[in-house]
C-alpha cells in the first residue's frame, strides 16, 4: 500500500455527463413560526403563515398577509389603553421591554402584564391580571390604530381590506387560576376593543385572571407571497449552501428570506430562516463567505430606509449576527444594489455597492468599495468609479465581484457602464482592488476597458475565477443574429490583472448554442479547474429558459467540455450561479426565479456537474479466460476531488493489483494471457480492492492509467515456469481523463 501513495497524488479523472436536473428549492419560508433577533430598532419581528407580528417599545403591531398583489401593508396596532375594576381605573404603568419565553411574549404595565402567544396559524393576544384591592366588574380597553375597516360580526369583531382580506379577533375567554372559564364577547367603539368580565364571574375566580383573544388572517388571494432575485454560495469548509431570496408579501413589504442546505447530490434542506423580516421593503439580496470563520454574508438594499444593510450568518447554523448598516445617502432607489467578494484564506471581505444617484433626467451611479472583518468591523473603504469619468453617464447595472483567493486580500470588480443618456452604447469595465495592510485607502489597479468602444453591450456582466485565473462574461447585441455572450479570460500580467487575449463571442462557440436566439443576463462561477456561465436564451417563441456552459480556460484559450446545458423548461429570469466546496469540487448551482402561471413566481435549482462527460474507463480483454480469470471491476466516478475503487473478484489464493501507465504486451509461454500494465513503471498492491482518493489537479486532465488483477498460487493460467509460480491475470481495466 506504501507504494501507491505516490500514485494516490498525481491521479486525476473525468465525470460523467449529468444534464443539469431543475429543482424547486422550496420550502423557501419557515417550516413553523419564526422569531427574529432584535432588530435595529430593538423590535422582535414574528412571522406565521398568514401575518407578521411586530413587538417594539411602541406596542404590538399585527401585519395581515394578504397575498404579493396587496398594494401596501395594512397593519393593525394594539396596545392595553385603560383597565377599570369596579368602575375604577387602575393606573397602567409605562410599557416595559418585551421577555421572551418560547413562543410567548410578555411586558409589565403595572396593573396588568400584557402577553402574545404565537403560532404559525395565529397569533393570541392576552392580559393577565392579579388580583385587585376591590372586588367588581374588569373592564379592558385595547386602544385600536388601523386603515382597515372594522365591524362587528357577532363573534367577535372583524378588519377589512375590501377585495384583499380579513382580520378576525374573536370574542375572548376569561380563566382564573383553577381553569374556571367564562366566555366574553369583544365590542367594538371608539377606536377600542372591550371586553368585560362580570362581578360574577371575578367574585368567585382565583386569581390570577388571563382574558386571550385570537387574531387571525383570511385573505383572497391563497399565494402567500412571491419569491423572487435568488442568490446563491456554497462556504468551502462547511460544503453547506446559502439561497438568498427576496419574499415579496405586498408592494411595499419584502422580506430577505435565507435557505441553507447540506452538501452531497442529495443537497438536503437543513433550515430557512429570514436575515429580514420586519415590514421594511428590503430587495436585491447578494450572499457571500468568509471561509475563515465558516461565515455566509447577507446583504441587501433597504428601500425604506434608504441604506445598505448586512449582517453575517454561521454556516454551521441557524445563528446570525448583528443587522449592519451604510445610510450615507443611499437613498430608496430600487436600482442601488451591493456585491460581496467573498474570502477564502482571511477573516476579511469587500463589499461593493452600486449607488444609483442624481435626478431621472441625468441619473448616474457610484461605485464603491469597503472592507470588513466577518465580525462587522471596518477596516477601510474606497471609491471605485464615482462619475467622474468623461464618458460615464451611468452603470448601467450592477456588476458582479470575482474572489481571489490570496494572503493580499485581493478582488475584481467587473461592471457594464453607459456612455450616454440618448442613443446609449454601453462599456464593460474591470478594476482589480487589494487590501495592503495600512488603514488608509484600499489600493486600486488600473482600470481596465474589457469591451471595444464600438461594441453595444445591453446589460449585465459578471466575472468569476480566484488567483490569477479568471474569466468576465457580458451580453452585447450583434445586428442580425440577436444579443450574444461575449467574454474574455482575465490574468495577472506585469502584476496586474489585465485580458488575455481578444475578446471572443462565446455564443458562436458554444456547442449546441443557438446564435439567431438572444442570450442574456450572463453569470459565472469557477470551482479551480472549470468555468460555468449561465444565461437566459429566448427559445424562439417567447419564453425565456436559463442554459449553462462548461469551459476550461488556458492563458487566452477557452475550449467548451458542455454548452447548451438545460436548466429548466419553464419560463426564469434572474439567474445566478456559485461553484462548490473544496470537498466537493467541480460541482456548480445555478438558481433562478421561475415565473409562474399567476404573476408570481418562486425559486429553482439546477445542480451542475462542471467535470468533463466522456467515457470513464474501458476493459482491454487481456485475462486468461474462464474459469480461472479474475474478474476486475470500477466501483464510483474517477473524478476530480472524488474517490474511486478497483476491486477483483474469483481470486481464491492470493490477490495483486498491477497499477501503471497502460501498455499491452504479451507475456511468452502464456498462450492468449497480455501483461497490460507498461512493466517499466508498474506498482504492486497486494489486496483484492483499491481505494483511490483523486486530487483537485488540472495537470492531470488526459492522464491514462491501467489497472490489472492477478491471481498468485493459481493453477490453470500461467504456468509456473514464468514467474515462479502459477498465476492467473485478469482483463485490463483503464481509466482516462477526458
Amino acid at each position: 500500500m506504501q507504494g501507491l501513495l505516490p500514485l494516490a497524488v498525481c491521479l486525476g479523472a473525468a465525470l460523467l455527463a449529468q444534464s443539469p436536473v431543475p429543482a424547486s428549492l422550496a420550502p423557501m419560508r419557515p417550516a413553523s413560526v419564526f422569531v427574529s433577533d432584535p432588530h435595529p430598532d430593538g423590535t422582535v419581528w414574528v412571522r406565521g403563515e398568514r401575518y407578521k407580528l411586530g413587538l417594539g417599545a411602541g406596542g404590538a403591531s399585527y401585519q395581515p398577509l394578504f397575498g404579493p398583489r396587496a398594494p401596501r401593508d395594512y397593519p393593525l396596532r394594539l396596545q392595553l389603553a385603560h383597565l377599570l375594576v369596579g368602575g375604577d381605573e387602575l393606573p397602567l404603568a409605562e410599557a416595559s421591554s418585551w421577555q421572551r419565553q418560547q413562543h410567548r411574549f410578555t411586558r409589565q404595565r403595572g396593573a396588568a402584564s400584557e402577553c402574545w402567544q404565537v403560532s404559525n396559524e395565529g397569533a393570541q393576544h392576552y392580559f393577565e391580571i392579579p388580583q385587585p384591592a376591590r372586588p367588581g366588574s374588569m373592564t379592558l380597553r385595547v386602544a385600536i390604530a388601523t386603515d382597515l375597516q372594522p365591524r362587528d360580526d357577532g363573534a367577535g369583531v372583524q378588519f377589512v381590506a375590501p377585495g384583499l382580506g380579513v382580520v378576525h379577533c374573536s370574542d375572548a375567554v376569561v380563566f382564573d387560576a383553577v381553569g374556571r372559564r367564562l366566555e366574553l364577547p369583544v365590542e367594538l367603539g371608539d377606536g377600542q376593543l372591550s371586553i368585560e368580565v362580570p362581578a360574577s364571574f371575578t367574585a368567585s375566580a382565583r386569581w390570577p385572571l388571563l382574558v386571550d383573544p385570537l387574531l387571525t388572517t383570511l385573505a383572497v388571494d391563497s399565494t402567500v407571497s412571491d419569491m423572487r432575485d435568488p442568490r446563491v454560495t456554497c462556504e468551502p469548509t462547511t460544503g453547506n449552501w446559502l439561497v438568498v431570496a427576496e419574499e415579496r408579501l405586498s408592494a411595499t413589504d419584502v422580506d430577505i428570506v435565507c435557505t441553507r442546505y447540506g452538501p452531497g447530490s442529495s443537497s438536503p434542506l437543513l433550515d430557512t430562516v429570514y436575515a429580514d423580516n420586519s415590514t421594511a421593503f428590503s430587495h436585491n439580496p447578494d450572499v457571500g463567505f468568509v471561509a475563515m470563520t465558516q461565515r455566509f454574508l447577507v446583504g441587501w438594499h433597504d428601500a425604506t430606509a434608504g441604506s445598505f444593510r448586512w449582517r453575517n450568518r454561521e454556516a454551521a447554523s441557524t445563528v446570525q449576527g448583528t443587522i449592519l448598516a451604510n445610510a450615507s445617502g443611499i437613498g430608496s432607489n430600487l436600482e442601488n444594489r451591493l456585491r460581496f467578494g467573498s474570502s477564502y484564506g482571511t477573516d476579511r471581505f469587500l463589499m461593493v455597492l452600486f449607488r444609483h444617484q442624481g435626478p431621472t433626467a441625468t441619473p448616474f451611479t457610484t461605485i464603491s468599495a469597503s472592507l470588513y472583518a466577518s465580525s462587522g468591523t471596518l477596516f477601510t473603504s474606497t471609491p471605485v468609479a464615482v462619475g467622474t469619468f468623461a464618458s460615464m453617464q451611468n452603470i448601467a447595472s450592477p456588476g458582479e465581484v470575482g474572489t481571489i483567493a490570496s494572503a493580499s486580500d485581493k478582488w475584481v470588480v467587473a461592471w457594464p457602464e453607459m456612455t450616454a443618456t440618448f442613443l446609449p452604447s454601453y462599456l464593460i469595465r474591470m478594476q482589480a482592488i487589494a487590501f495592503t495592510g495600512s488603514t488608509g485607502p484600499l489600493a486600486l489597479e488600473p482600470q481596465v476597458l474589457l469591451s471595444p468602444l464600438s461594441s453595444t453591450v445591453v446589460g449585465a456582466a459578471s466575472i468569476a475565477g480566484r488567483g490569477g485565473n479568471l474569466l468576465a462574461v457580458w451580453e452585447r447585441v450583434n445586428p442580425g443574429t440577436g444579443t450574444d455572450l461575449h467574454g474574455v479570460p482575465i490574468g495577472i500580467t506585469g502584476g496586474v490583472f489585465a485580458p488575455l487575449g481578444s475578446v471572443q463571442n462565446l455564443t458562436a462557440q458554444e456547442p449546441g448554442a443557438i446564435p439567431a436566439r438572444a442570450q442574456r443576463e450572463p453569470d459565472a462561477s469557477y470551482d479551480g479547474v472549470r468555468f460555468v456561465y449561465g444565461y437566459l436564451e429566448d427559445d424562439g417563441a417567447g419564453t425565456t429558459l436559463p442554459h449553462a456552459a462548461v469551459v476550461l480556460v488556458n492563458g487566452a484559450a477557452i475550449s467548451w467540455h458542455e454548452g447548451h446545458l438545460p436548466l429548466g423548461t419553464t419560463a426564469a429570469s434572474t439567474l445566478d450561479l456559485a461553484a462548490g466546496a473544496v470537498a466537493e469540487p467541480g460541482v456548480h448551482w445555478a438558481v433562478f426565479q421561475q415565473n409562474g402561471p399567476a404573476a408570481t413566481g418562486d425559486v429553482q435549482a439546477a445542480r451542475i456537474d462542471a467535470r468533463l462527460p466522456g467515457a470513464t474507463s474501458t476493459i482491454a480483454p487481456t485475462g486468461c479466460g474462464l474459469p480461472v480469470e479474475p474478474g476486475i471491476a470500477l466501483a464510483g466516478t474517477p473524478a476530480l476531488g472524488r474517490s474511486f475503487t478497483v476491486s477483483l473478484s474469483n481470486v481464491p489464493v492470493f490477490p495483486i493489483l498491477i497499477v501503471g501507465p497502460e501498455n499491452i504486451t504479451a507475456l511468452r509461454g502464456c498462450g492468449a494471457c497480455q501483461l497490460g500494465v507498461d512493466t517499466a513503471a508498474l506498482q504492486l498492491f497486494v489486496g483484492a480492492s483499491l481505494v483511490v482518493a483523486v486530487p483537485v489537479a488540472p495537470s492531470l486532465l488526459q492522464l491514462r492509467l491501467a489497472f490489472q488483477g492477478l491471481s498468485g498460487l493459481q493453477p490453470g493460467g500461467c504456468p509456473a515456469a514464468f514467474a515462479g509460480f502459477d498465476f492467473a491475470l485478469s482483463d485490463t481495466l483503464t481509466i482516462q481523463v477526458l
